[in-house]
């Protein structure tokens, strides 16, 4: 179990750490742990719960983000809202419903997501100091990580349980092999819409009809082109000059930071306490424990196998109760202060926390050590220069800010000030800005009436984290219909396209029903198709060629494509033959299908039988 959590865990915390997502299930789970001011309204209830207006546009910001430079134009806002909210309310009815049904995440469950992240390793192994340094780069604290990594493993426990309980029949993946890996013996004919563009001829009053029906691909959007000048951290950071020296003692001056503390291996065996057990149940449980630990004591040797028979820890109970090494703050209290006590080999008495009753065996115990300047100075370095580039952004922006709105006919005296250069942009629209000129802000600043008419600087608007930019409008251009005589050569070409195209079907269809009234075509050579090898034919192609009746050979189907009609024969029908290793992929698929039909399911069933409301506000357009 910990493996497959482990696996799809994974994925989430690399991303996390290497900031490439928008954290959309993980935002709303920090809050959950860290509480907020309860003083505005919540965005949405959700029985107990609540999504408060601050993380919700919190999460839309960072979606909006991320999807602008995925797709590279704007987002439909109101869309975009719906789709965020939703996502957010699974993620509070999912993890309630974990919560309700007793699954628990355990800290080896955390440390073990944890110390498989590459970038917190030293010489392979979790370093507690690389994890800091990265933790006070993002402006984290452990805990709250911890809390994302905690809010995140309860959610894949339920997403495993659904996956790992689907069942795909064999017969069903034999079948479906065997049907992918049939094979049709094909001739083809294909009618082209370039064939038949010399027969396409376009009247002027289509033209015109074309036109006046669509006017509005034939408008041009109000454009424009500005200079600008950006300050930004990263920019400031190539500047930054920090010498070994000045590292060096950095690293004298927080040598603790560089010290890898003790760390203990161990493995445990967990007897669970039930959240709001009463006193009959605890002491039931801690009979069921000493029970254990006297078998434990008898054979201590068996641990291991005893660790598989009865712990109660998912995790760690398959793996003969392995918890791998841990330093003393990633354990609960009592159990950390047990641990540090032990002797290597020692097995422990029954240890009470907060999960139930635990039984320790200590199996090594790894000395600290200090990690040697050359192995932290690249690291340190790089703490340096981002330090010093955040001091000199923070200091800059606010004389960047007041320059560029004191000096307004001018970007200059800032550019001189600042050792900047002012760009500037070809034409651009709402939809073609590119860069940082594609911030949203920036965007409905420039495009104003106040700023086209005035042509100043704009405010410094924060285009993206720790980046400035102030513009101002040096021409512009109004929208505007295209006139016809324009664009008439455009429109002409593309009825013709579509005219060509359906006489192409045309005389395709034709064709169709002479091959099948026993007339000759000029068949292509024979080609061997199957939906696995389906040679570059057109999707729609292949469709028509499996979804024919092979009863009677040979058999004609027909196609349209984008350019135009296909017509085959088929000659011959060879049965597939199931291979076990992909027989094993296709069961694979079809489970994981399965389980997300029944975790959609599922997610219906709770919102069925949920408390949710959504305040109407929050999912209308509005600047934030």
């Amino acid at each position: 179990m910990l493996e497959a959590i482990r696996e799809r865990a994974q994925g989430w915390i690399a991303r996390v750490i290497l900031g490439l997502i928008a954290l959309t299930f993980a935002v709303w789970g920090v809050e959950g742990y860290f509480g907020s001011s309860g003083k505005e309204p919540p965005a949405a209830k959700v029985d107990d719960g609540e999504i408060s207006q601050r993380e919700f546009v919190k999460t839309l910001k960072e979606q909006r983000e991320a999807m602008s430079q995925q797709l590279g134009a704007k987002v439909d806002d109101k869309a975009l809202r719906a789709k965020v909210m939703e996502q957010m309310v699974n993620t509070l009815l999912l993890s309630s419903a974990a919560q309700k049904n007793g699954f628990t995440v355990l800290d080896p469950q955390i440390q073990a997501v944890l110390s498989g992240v590459e970038i917190f390793q030293e010489g392979g192994k979790f370093s507690q100091a690389r994890m800091d340094s990265w933790l006070r780069s993002q402006g984290m604290s452990q805990q709250q990580l911890m809390a994302m990594i905690a809010q995140d493993l309860l959610l894949k426990q339920v997403q495993i349980g659904y996956g790992e309980g689907a069942v795909a029949p064999m017969p069903t993946a034999v079948r479906l092999n065997t049907l992918l890996a049939q094979q049709r013996e094909v001739n083809e004919v294909g009618f082209d819409r370039k064939d038949f563009l010399k027969s396409a001829s376009v009247a002027d009053k289509a033209l015109q009809a074309e036109y006046d029906a669509h006017k509005s691909d034939y408008a041009t959007p109000a454009s424009l082109r500005v200079q600008y000048l950006a300050l930004s951290q990263a920019a400031l950071e190539e500047k930054v000059q920090i010498g070994d020296e000045q590292a060096r003692k950095f690293y004298e001056a927080n040598t603790q930071r560089y010290q890898e503390p003790e760390r203990r291996r161990a493995s445990h065996i967990l007897i669970k306490i039930d959240a709001g057990a009463d006193a009959k149940a605890r002491e039931a449980s801690r009979a069921k424990a000493e029970q254990i630990l006297a078998e434990v004591r008898k054979t201590p040797a068996q641990f291991g196998e005893l660790a598989r028979k009865h712990s109660q820890d998912p995790v760690s109970g398959a793996n003969g109760g392995d918890l791998g090494s841990f330093t003393r703050d990633m354990m609960v209290k009592p159990f950390s202060d047990a641990a540090f006590q032990m002797q290597p080999g020692a097995i422990s008495g029954l240890v009470e926390t907060q999960f139930g009753y635990h039984i320790i065996r200590l199996d090594a115990v790894v000395p600290g050590a200090r990690i040697g300047f050359e192995v932290a100075k690249a690291d340190i370095l790089r703490e340096l220069k981002q330090q010093e580039a955040q001091r000199r952004f923070a200091e800059a922006a606010e004389r960047f800010s007041n320059m560029v709105y004191e000096q307004p006919d001018s970007l200059a005296p800032a550019a001189k000030e600042f050792g900047l250069k002012i760009e500037e942009s070809g034409w651009f629209d709402r939809k073609s800005a590119a860069g940082p000129l594609k911030s949203e802000r920036l965007l409905e600043t420039v495009f104003a009436e106040d700023a086209l008419k005035k042509r100043q600087n704009s405010e410094a608007i924060e285009v993206a984290p720790n980046t400035l930019v102030s513009a101002r409008v040096i021409d512009y251009r109004a929208a505007g219909q295209r006139p016809l005589a324009e664009v008439a050569a455009e429109i002409r070409l593309k009825l013709s396209a579509e005219m060509a195209r359906n006489l192409a079907i045309e005389a395709g269809r034709k064709a169709l029903e002479s091959a099948r009234a026993g007339q000759t075509l000029n068949w292509s050579a024979p080609m061997a198709v199957s939906r696995m090898q389906p040679l570059e034919l057109p999707a729609a192609a292949v469709k028509a060629i499996f979804r024919a009746a092979a009863g009677k050979l040979p058999a004609y189907v027909g196609a349209e494509t984008a350019e135009g009609y296909r017509v085959y024969r088929i000659n011959r029908v060879t049965a597939g033959q199931a291979q076990p290793d992909m027989v094993k992929r296709i069961r694979n698929d079809v489970r994981r299908l399965l389980a997300q039909e029944e975790m959609r399911a599922y997610l219906e069933n709770l919102k069925a039988h949920a408390k949710i409301k959504i305040e109407p506000s929050a999912l209308e357009p509005k600047a934030e």
